[in-house]
């Protein structure tokens, strides 16, 4: 049968023939039931870029094919070209295809656009006001999802946040006993500082009390040994002249010469010497003679 169709299309060369299309459509649709989708799509691109069959049907077909293919993007292609038509049936199904597109690619609010637009094209597709109703269904339940998310991320943000909030607070509270007991051990420090000082500076005044006392002793005592001496030394003279009179009365006592009689002799002598010294002054202020000798 392909080798016929191929002799009619060499043979018959005429773009405009009914026939020629009547019958590539039949092949085509022929093609998509017994699900040669891939044939199908040859046999209606060959209907439109080498007959030139320009119908909403064969762009409507040729993205259900691609579709099953699994060709999306050639799929949204033809059903796009589709939505032109003024056909409000056909054109419903376009756009329901197209939300069915989208909604296989996660991407739920275009989908809920293009079914929208389906609806309002042909408000008894109900097919597309199913597909409409899953669709939004889907929107509540991703946008619960994702509010139930945010919920727990701000939640779990929020502990976070109260986590460090507290490990802080006990840090800045560690901080705050470690320093009050740096310095309570530095008070304590400089109080047991100021009293091993307080003791040493005691320590010192006894030991300058006691040198000072020692001192004093000492001077007392050098005092007293001078004035031991001094006594003693004060002392000696007296006894000293005790004995010379002793011993002078003694020597009297041996020349039978009373003591009374012993002064008078001495100061006898006593007046002899001053007259002799006396006239030895007289004798020195008298003039020499200048004739004699000076002796």
């Amino acid at each position: 049968m392909k080798f016929v169709i191929l002799l009619l299309l060499i043979w018959v060369n005429d773009p405009n023939d009914i026939a020629l299309i009547n019958a590539y459509k039949a092949d085509a649709e022929q093609s998509f039931l017994a699900e040669d989708f891939s044939q199908a799509v040859s046999q209606y691109k060959f209907l439109m870029d080498s007959l030139n069959v320009n119908e909403d049907a064969i762009h409507l077909n040729l993205g259900h094919a691609y579709h099953q293919m699994g060709d999306t993007a050639q799929a949204r292609t033809a059903y796009n070209q589709a939505t032109l038509s003024s056909n409000a049936a056909l054109k419903s199904i376009a756009y329901q295809q197209l939300g069915v597109i989208s909604k296989s690619n996660k991407n739920l609010k275009e989908s809920l656009a293009y079914l929208k637009a389906s609806i309002k094209a042909n408000p008894a597709n109900s097919d597309a006001k199913y597909d409409f109703e899953l669709v939004k269904k889907l929107m509540q339940e991703s946008q619960d999802q994702e509010n139930k998310e945010d919920q727990e991320d701000k939640e779990d943000q929020e502990d976070k946040e109260d986590q460090e909030d507290k490990e802080d607070q006990e840090n800045k509270e560690d901080q705050e006993n470690k320093e009050d007991q740096e310095n309570k051990e530095d008070q304590e420090n400089k109080e047991d500082q100021e009293d091993q000082n307080q003791e040493s500076d005691s320590e010192n005044e006894e030991q300058k009390d006691q040198e000072g006392d020692e001192k004093e002793q000492d001077q007392k005592d050098d005092s007293s040994e001078e004035e031991n001496q001094d006594e003693s030394q004060s002392e000696d003279p007296a006894d000293e002249k005790s004995e010379a009179d002793k011993s002078t009365q003694e020597k009297l006592a041996e020349m039978n010469i009373s003591p009374e009689k012993a002064e008078m002799i001495l100061e006898a002598m006593r007046n002899g010497e001053i007259q002799y010294i006396q006239q030895q002054k007289r004798k020195a202020t008298e003039k020499q003679d200048k004739g004699k000798p000076d002796w």
